[in-house]
């Protein structure tokens, strides 16, 4: 499965040395400084050796450091239009045209600069995990609660066994009596989320599956995800509400559920009927 470098990063940071995690610290603090520069170059500025950077390159699943680097410029790219975005929220004394532009301009730059992080393989992925899970519970708090339990509504319409509560005991309950064969799809924008982080340990402790819904970069929760579906971070950590991030977290379950949809066209396609709730005359 196809991840972005710093989710990689994340998820290799416990099993680094120490000459790598000096280096690992280095590029996290300044991703910046490391475009386009060459092995040598980037070795020299952080007194690192060349074939430290080049082993940790192909450990990180790149097939060298000129790959490295290329999905380096990607993801630098993707985090300055993400960051521009985070600091255009609420300005005090806009005109209601204004704010009517600026929340819709800002929400599609979400959907667009998310877009570019959900891969194909990766979809592919959660909906065979889907397909093969004997039971499946949701997690969420706040407005990834309400993200999480759009998804579960969809899925009960497609049959397929799930759980969701809105008690967050209850949600640590549900990862605690996992079994092997049970899938937990975890929706979490900030992906710091304490309680969100222990349900997904506690999973796979547990034996099951663990796709996580979740910020594109700084995200804990991708650590311990076995498929990561990232939103671009264009809200600060700290907001005024959750807009632009809860928009494109719906987006990534139309995606799921619409390929769940394609796969299982001809069995869902009369059900899709019976599923239907009609409006009282």
């Amino acid at each position: 499965m196809e991840t972005g470098l710093f989710f990689r990063i994340k998820n290799y940071e416990d099993y680094a040395s120490s000459a790598e995690n000096d280096f690992i610290l280095k590029l996290q603090k300044n991703p910046e400084s490391f475009v386009g520069k060459n092995l040598k170059e980037i070795a020299e500025e952080t007194f690192s050796s060349e074939a430290t950077i080049y082993r940790l390159c192909r450990k990180l699943g790149y097939k060298g450091f000129k790959d490295f680097q290329q999905a380096l410029i990607y993801e630098t790219a993707i985090m300055y239009e993400s960051a521009k975005a985070s600091m255009e929220d609420i300005v005090p004394g806009m005109k209601t045209e204004d704010i009517i532009s600026r929340v819709t301009m800002k929400n599609i730059d979400s959907l667009e600069m998310s877009m570019k992080l959900v891969s194909a393989e990766d979809v592919d992925e959660c909906i065979r995990l889907i397909d093969e899970a004997r039971n499946i519970n949701l997690y969420g708090v706040g407005s990834s609660l309400l993200v999480a339990r759009d998804f579960y509504l969809k899925l009960i319409r497609v049959g397929k066994l799930c759980n969701i509560n809105d008690d967050l005991h209850a949600q640590i309950l549900y990862a605690k009596t996992t079994k092997p064969g049970d899938l937990a799809i975890i929706v979490s924008y900030s992906g710091l989320t304490e309680e969100m982080i222990e349900c997904a340990k506690t999973v796979k402790q547990n034996g099951g599956k663990v796709i996580a819904i979740t910020r594109s970069s700084g995200s804990h929760l991708g650590k311990h995800a076995d498929v990561v579906l990232g939103v671009a971070a264009t809200e600060l950590l700290v907001r005024s509400g959750a807009m632009s991030s809860r928009i494109s977290q719906l987006n990534v379950v139309d995606i799921l559920y619409v390929a769940y949809i394609d796969k299982h066209y001809d069995e869902l396609h009369d059900s899709f009927a019976k599923t239907q709730i009609s409006k009282v005359e």
